[in-house]
């Protein structure tokens, strides 16, 4: 199957380092360029952190293009604490454009690693609506899309399947109904393989639900490590972005020992792969095969 090469290929910047810092954006873009990655993904959860000017210039330099991504932290759920939630919002997606990112992304329907215990309900997700709307609106203003990504059941209860996900975004963009599409809303679904692996009825299965929305994949092993050691359906995962005509970021989520910071975050206590260059020698070049396999890349 052909298709125009409208994918990119990238990697999280956790890889190297657990804080987007001025000396991590000059160590780390370069190694990325070397190794064929074309975007690096930034965490922008604490947004005055991020000298944007800064890292925007390096980013050209280097010919790399940054997206942006944000995991509410205990305090800032939409659903529990709104007028916190849309405010770091704003913030993060001030900082994501003025990096030159294209997206903001990630878990901010709630705090991360939050639950209630029991089923979601209606007036859950109609306040996390409604703190999410002007959020929304104002990544349609700069120009930018809000992309959602679905988590595990252990990290969340509210949105934990790409269904779910879908469903929360058909919602959100209620307020466009003069939209064309999904694209027109400024909204898209961000799915990871690895909480599909836990989630979902297989990967592929997934990704064939959410169909157009996913424009956004993290790339991530069942057990965080190195792609294609684990038990992630790979094959059946690019099959179906395939059959989707999906066009967008492809970007690996893998933790190295150089991050143990995200030990406690991610419930991560063994080391999933032994550096960071078994990842971006050996790792990258599988999803990069497999990529151009199914006509991705």
């Amino acid at each position: 199957m052909s298709r125009p090469q409208t994918c990119r290929i990238g990697m999280h910047a956790n890889l190297w380092t657990p804080r987007w810092t001025r000396e991590a954006a000059e160590r780390i873009l370069p190694e990325a360029a070397e190794h064929g990655l074309q975007v690096i993904e930034i965490s922008v959860a604490d947004p005055d952190a991020v000298d944007a000017e800064h890292s925007r210039a390096l980013f050209d330099t280097y010919g790399l293009e940054p997206t942006a991504s944000i995991c509410l932290p205990d305090g800032f759920s939409p659903v529990t604490n709104p007028d916190a939630a849309t405010g770091l919002l704003m913030r993060a997606l001030d900082t994501a454009h003025r990096l030159g990112s294209k997206v903001l992304t990630g878990v901010f329907y709630t705090a991360i690693n939050t639950h209630s215990g029991a089923c979601p309900t209606a007036e859950e997700y109609d306040r996390a609506i409604a703190a999410l709307r002007p959020v929304a609106e104002r990544a349609r203003a700069l120009g930018m899309m809000l992309g959602l990504e679905p988590c595990n059941r252990y990290e969340n209860h509210l949105i934990n399947t790409a269904a779910q996900g879908v469903e929360f975004l058909e919602r959100l963009s209620g307020s466009h109904p003069e939209a064309a599409d999904f694209a027109d809303c400024g909204l898209f679904l961000h799915l990871d393989t690895f909480h599909m692996n836990i989630e979902e009825r297989g990967v592929g299965a997934g990704f064939r639900k959410a169909g157009a929305w996913c424009t956004y994949v993290h790339l991530s092993e069942s057990d965080r490590g190195l792609p294609g050691s684990g038990n992630v359906d790979w094959t059946d995962a690019f099959r179906a972005m395939a059959e989707n005509g999906f066009a967008g970021y492809l970007v690996g989520e893998i933790f190295a020992p150089e991050t143990p910071t995200y030990a406690a975050q991610l419930s991560t206590f063994h080391d999933a792969v032994p550096s960071r260059f078994d990842v971006l020698t050996k790792g990258v070049p599988y999803l990069k095969a497999l990529a151009r396999q199914h006509g991705l890349l």
